[in-house]
């Protein structure tokens, strides 16, 4: 991971070794982790991404295809803190870039960037759809088990999320919360995270991603959901990566 300040654009407003030996081995089969809750998104009217990344300088947009490559996918919003401020996240083949904004000693507008650099062609992708008429049960590509038995299922991972990101992630179908979270719950932790999601309860766009010292998560995709329905009920169709961290 590498970091540096770039000038904004002014504008007005943001394993460890086990010896061999006799170590019994338990057969029971692990459970299924669980979906978490599903909290309301809280959609306000805002602006698009589109109109936050008009507002990233363009000397920042090209610093981070530089890094990161063509853009695969990426959100801007206007930042938590900086609420004046935009700031970005870019998803490359190359890396995962995160833009915070800064003011500098000289007083100048800049973006800090947070950079995660890939392995070499590690980036891999998975579709995740899910129709109102099928279950949000066990995840059936990754969890083995008799045909039409699911597995039974253990409470949520405990990533030390925050609540609200563990909300924004029950939203999602069960098999991306586990596409999302699975390199996760063994030693490495998640070190930063973040969720954006832009429409309506009805219709909207949803991005996430979830970063440790070794790999990173990321989802995006579109949901359409009835007035009234539990997520369950909701139709949605999104795109999963994960990638190495280059050491």
């Amino acid at each position: 991971m590498t970091s540096g300040n770039l000038p904004e654009q002014s504008r007005g407003r943001p394993a460890t070794r086990r010896e061999a030996g006799g170590v019994e081995r338990s057969t029971a089969k692990p459970q299924t982790p669980g979906a978490h809750e599903a909290t309301n998104l809280n959609f306000i009217p805002a602006p698009d991404r589109f109109h936050y990344w008009s507002e990233i300088s363009d000397d920042v947009k090209a610093y981070l295809e530089r890094k990161v490559g063509p853009k695969i996918d990426w959100w801007a919003d206007r930042h938590k803190r900086e609420r004046d401020r935009p700031y970005a996240v870019v998803l490359g083949p190359n890396g995962l870039a995160v833009t915070t904004p800064r003011v500098n000693q000289q007083g100048q507008r800049t973006q800090s960037v947070r950079l995660d650099a890939f392995v070499p062609s590690s980036l891999k992708h998975a579709v995740v759809q899910q129709q109102p008429t099928k279950p949000r049960g066990a995840l059936r590509s990754l969890v083995s088990g008799r045909a039409g038995t699911p597995e039974p299922l253990a409470p949520p991972p405990d990533l030390h999320l925050t609540e609200e990101m563990r909300g924004f992630l029950g939203n999602l179908p069960l098999e991306a919360q586990h596409r999302l979270q699975t390199p996760f719950l063994g030693s490495q932790s998640v070190k930063h995270y973040l969720s954006y999601a832009y429409g309506n309860d009805e219709d909207y766009d949803a991005w996430c991603y979830l970063a440790g010292t070794r790999t990173i998560t990321f989802a995006s995709g579109h949901c359409t959901r009835p007035t009234g329905t539990p997520p369950p009920q909701a139709t949605w169709h999104l795109t999963c990566y994960q990638a190495e961290i280059a050491r």
